[in-house]
């Protein structure tokens, strides 16, 4: 086998590490896997339904994906997790193809190297979210218009098809992004010829014809869908707070720092320096993906809503220019090691301050961690030291081999792609908080015997995907509210209401909070309690 070739495999071998075996977690893992779900079992392709209830925020195309993997999988983990994983593997693979024909001189196997191989990226490509599918569809709508740019323009085509699966994916961003960054590189370089070839008329009817149907058919089942879609779900997300999701506009800056780790030191050279100097009227690929990135980060830090995971997008273009920046320098730089040092250093330190928290206390570092906790942080400390050792070794390694460069930096991206998957099979220690695995299979024998579960002033989404039921929201609606308006009988609005069918239905099951719950029972509910910890109680009627 060519070493290239048993390289890749490697790292595929590697990615597709813990996929099956850490439980799905709440909110976004739970809430995509669990609509994906109810689309398997109802077959009903055009609404997707969470808890039951139509849940339009997104488009569908990862929610069919997944009810197809479902549907061969069963309800697991890793038929939740498996789009998201192979996107993450296709975004690497059109970087590395794409970085090879726009760059030359190898580019594409460095800059597959470190898109695989940073934090951020590694690390959703193993969460079952929609930002990758939406990211690697971006980026392959990306790379075809610049080769239509550079080689034959019938790549338009691709670029097309490749911006309707990527609103598909997640809506109207997909064009907003790279729609933006052309306009700001032709107004940044007085370069007008990308405008030329975008082949818009037959570009426009394959779009049109692969994204179109599912919003004509969502309008015709539900008229109020096109309102709550384009308006409050791109227009009104963006402008204002709505989605109390308010951060500082360099929220997304210590994110890009981070998550690019170790990798970090060369987004100077990669980035903002293809943007400075003597700007020619010959289309570049490298200026025009630097201001792609720039705008995504912008765009996004200048909006009312932000969550992490919304910069993803850069992160493939950001690689391949360092692809391109790589493949110019004989020997490997030494950033990279010192960052990776840096990581394997906090790494460390942190696993310290957990595995020993009278330790910590001493030295003045509060955990905050729950007492019902500590021990799973502690053990979850284990993997934290196991992250910082293979960190230690790659940059040991790339040392070693550092005059034979590709050598070198492989050891360093295998090393990081190792600790992060070493995080992520860790964060498993961690399940009882944020996933309902442990509940729903400890007691799959109460909730087997329920005639209704009721989910009062709360929802979490693991939990019906791990019992492979719906419940039953009470005084409850957050995500759910325009679903409502459509349904509203598929839920209870209010305790008061709730308490005529609990006391009417013997066989009834519930969970809520603590204070729900102390609540309750001050009141005279009659209850008979299941489980409770700091964060739930479960209860039966008696």
């Amino acid at each position: 086998m060519k070493r290239p070739l048993a390289i890749a495999l490697l790292f595929v071998l590697l990615w597709g590490m813990g996929l099956a075996t850490r439980s799905i977690t709440r909110p976004d893992e739970g809430r995509y896997a669990e609509i994906a779900r109810e689309m398997a079992v109802s077959g009903d392709w055009v609404t997707p339904r969470l808890n039951g209830i139509p849940y339009f925020e997104k488009p569908p195309l990862q929610y069919w994906a997944t009810a197809q993997s479902i549907g061969m999988l069963g309800p697991t983990a890793l038929a939740a997790r498996l789009w998201t994983a192979l996107m993450g593997l296709l975004g690497v693979w059109v970087v590395w193809r794409s970085g090879d024909r726009l760059f030359g001189h190898g580019s594409g196997k460095w800059a597959a190297l470190v898109l695989v191989s940073s934090l951020y990226y590694a690390a959703l490509g193993h969460i079952n979210s929609l930002d990758m599918g939406v990211s690697v569809w971006m980026t392959v709508s990306v790379c075809a218009f610049l080769r239509a740019q550079v080689e034959d323009r019938r790549w338009m085509m691709l670029a097309w098809a490749g911006a309707a699966a990527a609103v598909l994916s997640k809506g109207l961003m997909a064009l907003v992004l790279p729609g933006g960054a052309l306009l700001l590189y032709s107004l940044w370089t007085r370069d007008l010829s990308p405008w030329r070839r975008l082949d818009p008329i037959r570009g426009l009817l394959i779009f049109l014809a692969l994204a179109a149907p599912w919003f004509l058919l969502s309008a015709a089942a539900h008229p109020e869908f096109l309102h709550f879609f384009f308006i409050h779900e791109h227009l009104e997300r963006f402008t204002s707070t709505v989605h109390q999701r308010v951060e500082p506009f360099w929220y997304f800056l210590p994110i890009l720092l981070a998550g690019w780790l170790p990798w970090t030191g060369l987004l100077y050279a990669s980035v903002i320096r293809p943007l400075r100097g003597f700007h020619s009227r010959v289309f570049s690929p490298q200026r025009f993906l630097a201001l792609y990135a720039v705008f995504v980060v912008l765009f996004f830090s200048i909006s009312g809503s932000k969550l992490p995971s919304y910069i993803l997008p850069a992160f493939p273009p950001i690689a391949l220019l360092m692809g391109r920046t790589l493949a110019q320098r004989p020997r490997m730089p030494t950033s990279p090691l010192g960052l990776a040092l840096l990581w394997a250093g906090v790494l460390l330190f942190a696993a310290t301050a957990l595995r020993f928290p009278d330790l910590a206390a001493q030295w003045g570092i509060a955990s905050g961690v729950d007492d019902d906790m500590v021990a799973a942080y502690q053990h979850f400390a284990h993997w934290m030291l196991a992250a910082g050792i293979a960190l230690l070794a790659g940059v040991l390694l790339a040392l070693r081999w550092r005059a034979a460069s590709f050598r070198a930096f492989t050891a360093l991206a295998f090393a990081s792609l190792v600790a992060v998957q070493l995080l992520m099979q860790g964060s498993e220690t961690l399940s009882d908080v944020t996933s309902s695995r442990r509940i729903a299979q400890d007691y799959a024998a109460e909730f087997r015997a329920a005639s209704h579960i009721y989910s009062v002033g709360t929802y979490d989404q693991t939990l019906d995907y791990y019992l492979q039921r719906t419940v039953v929201l009470v005084a409850f609606q957050d995500e759910l509210a325009f679903g409502l308006t459509l349904e509203p009988w598929r839920a209870i609005p209010t305790l008061d209401a709730f308490r005529g069918a609990w006391l009417d239905e013997a066989g009834a099951r519930a969970i809520m909070t603590p204070a729900t719950f102390d609540a309750l029972a001050a009141a005279g509910w009659p209850m008979r309690v299941i489980f409770r910890d700091t964060r739930r109680v479960i209860v039966a009627r008696i």
